[in-house]
């Protein structure tokens, strides 16, 4: 099992749980008038941005509304690209995502969301920075940042994540050996910021 397979899959938790991380990573950043939409991008971005808001109204008494695109307009029933909260002109806009890796997933989602409204994107909530650089050699967030007029917000980052499991015991097995500590510090020190 490759270093980024071992990362993905164990420190993956139940979308509830990472919800709830969320929530309060974005109740400590933004004020409340500061957002109003939480958007998660399809598929894995659907249950973090209804489960954001929950947590964001069960943890913090705070009210937004949750929307997520379709990776293909429907034409029938609830029709459209986005469901969940319109997307109006100066809607205020908080994108949710578990990775950054080039920011690829999020651009998309950006195009999608101003091609049917000018709005503005408040924040983007992320589970884990790769801390990679993007297609020009820069570092995919700053460039990413600074394109979009945005921060970017990360639970982890990857050395983060790999300095604390290198070598740690957890239900009886170390899971980030010696062996995968170096993959990753050779996969950093080629594609890392």
């Amino acid at each position: 099992m490759g270093f980024w397979s071992f990362a993905l899959s164990k420190v993956r938790s139940s979308s509830y749980m990472l919800s709830k991380f969320f929530a309060r990573k974005i109740a400590d950043t933004l004020k409340s008038e500061e957002y109003g939409i939480v958007f998660g991008p399809a598929y894995k971005g659907i249950p973090l941005a209804v489960g954001t808001c929950m947590a964001l109204h069960e943890g913090h008494k705070i009210e937004k509304e949750w929307c997520f695109n379709r990776k293909e307009a429907k034409e029938h029933g609830d029709a459209g690209i986005f469901v969940g909260a319109k997307i109006k002109d100066k809607a205020k806009i908080v994108l949710l995502d578990d990775v950054f890796t080039t920011g690829g997933a999020k651009e998309e989602a950006i195009v999608q969301l101003s091609s049917v409204a000018n709005v503005k994107i408040a924040g983007v909530f992320i589970m884990l920075d790769r801390e990679e650089k993007n297609e020009k050699g820069e570092n995919a967030i700053a460039a990413f940042e600074k394109k979009h007029n945005t921060k970017v917000h990360s639970l982890a980052s990857a050395c983060g994540m790999f300095e604390a499991l290198c070598g740690r015991e957890i239900g009886g097995s170390v899971h980030v050996t010696d062996e995968i500590y170096a993959q990753f510090l050779k996969y950093k020190k080629e594609y890392g910021v």
